[in-house]
């Protein structure tokens, strides 16, 4: 119950997250957030992928063990580390190339305070 209660919650904070990323596209038009809300939204798509990719790789090492130079050198289990590794590695520097088209759209005065 504790578990189901914490992922609605880490749910709703990314719902959140992505609802006030998508007001401020609209009120900054900033390409950086843009990018940003973007990566966040299809965060499920990353995940998809990779796991096509897991799944063929794994059903490939199961039919055939002899002959593939991957199998030879790694185990299911260190591939599917080195998988995960690299998913996260992709998603991140996604999410700090966005931040840095921000931090440029600002450092250029795209973002400055309304004048009263």
């Amino acid at each position: 119950m504790l578990t189901g209660a914490l992922y609605s919650m880490s749910v709703v904070a990314h719902l959140a997250l992505v609802g006030l990323l998508l007001f401020l596209c609209f009120r900054t038009r900033s390409k950086g957030l843009m990018f940003m809300s973007a990566i966040l939204l299809t965060g499920g798509i990353y995940d998809w992928i990779f796991e096509q990719v897991v799944e063929y790789y794994v059903v490939q090492w199961i039919e055939n063990q002899e002959g593939n130079g991957i199998t030879e050198r790694m185990s299911p289990s260190e591939l599917l580390m080195v998988v995960a590794c690299i998913e996260s590695l992709l998603y991140n520097c996604l999410c700090l190339l966005g931040g840095f088209l921000v931090y440029r759209e600002w450092r250029h005065g795209k973002f400055h305070q309304p004048s009263i």
